[in-house]
């Protein structure tokens, strides 16, 4: 069955969602996964917090954070944190490197979208400003 599920079930009298989603502290990234359907089966939503200095991992060693299947990443591929007020993007000393060889730390601003290659993977970065807090989207 290819039927999603509804957000919310009509309980006697009220309304309520199906799912609980506790509240994230900021700053947040949320990662989105919107491989092709001929591709994958499985999409999937993250929200991430990168509150107390938290350094988010992508790569796809078991000790990363967000795991890409991709042969062509790097275990630890890149780091993305929260520093000064902004998202950071750093490559991890990776073979191929990150965005075309990047190999300095590249700041996520709100005017524009970042697209990050890492192997064979492209993640589509873009920061948004939802009611006084701050979050990044990326989708791979």
């Amino acid at each position: 069955c290819k039927t999603p599920y509804p957000a919310y079930i009509n309980l006697t009298d009220c309304r309520v969602p199906l799912v609980q989603v506790p509240n994230t502290e900021p700053p947040f990234i949320v990662l989105e996964n919107s491989v092709r359907e001929s591709q994958s089966a499985h999409r999937g939503l993250h929200v991430i917090s990168l509150a107390e200095n938290k350094q988010l991992r992508l790569g796809r060693g078991h000790e990363s954070d967000v795991r890409i299947a991709d042969v062509s990443i790097s275990r630890c591929h890149a780091i993305v944190r929260f520093q000064r007020g902004a998202f950071v993007l750093e490559d991890n000393n990776s073979k191929f490197g990150t965005l075309v060889a990047m190999r300095k730390t590249r700041p996520i601003d709100s005017k524009t979208t970042l697209a990050v290659q890492c192997g064979r993977t492209v993640l589509k970065l873009i920061q948004q400003s939802t009611e006084g807090a701050t979050e990044t989207q990326a989708a791979s």
